[in-house]
């Protein structure tokens, strides 16, 4: 396991991830495998960027649990508001 992978394994440890945080919890390490065997710089941060936002959306960012601690949707979430919330209530 290359440093990039092993760092988001011990993250993802800490985190309190529930069954439903799996396929962004397997895809974060993925993404971190496939960084650590990159040779590309421009594939490198394409990925980085992608397990960033895997990383956001499971709360283990420092912006994102700052937004989860004032009460606010876990980054890349969405909140029941707009169009969808209103279809929801109607049905």
């Amino acid at each position: 396991m290359g440093p990039v992978a092993e760092s988001t394994q011990i993250t993802l440890n800490a985190l309190e991830l529930t069954d439903t945080d799996t396929a962004a919890a397997t895809l974060a390490l993925k993404l971190a495998e496939a960084l650590d065997n990159e040779k590309s710089g421009r594939t490198i941060s394409e990925l980085s960027a992608k397990l960033l936002a895997v990383l956001e959306s499971l709360g283990a960012t420092p912006a994102a649990r700052k937004a989860l601690q004032k009460g606010a949707p876990a980054i890349g979430t969405t909140s029941e508001s707009g169009a969808l919330a209103d279809l929801r209530r109607l049905h």
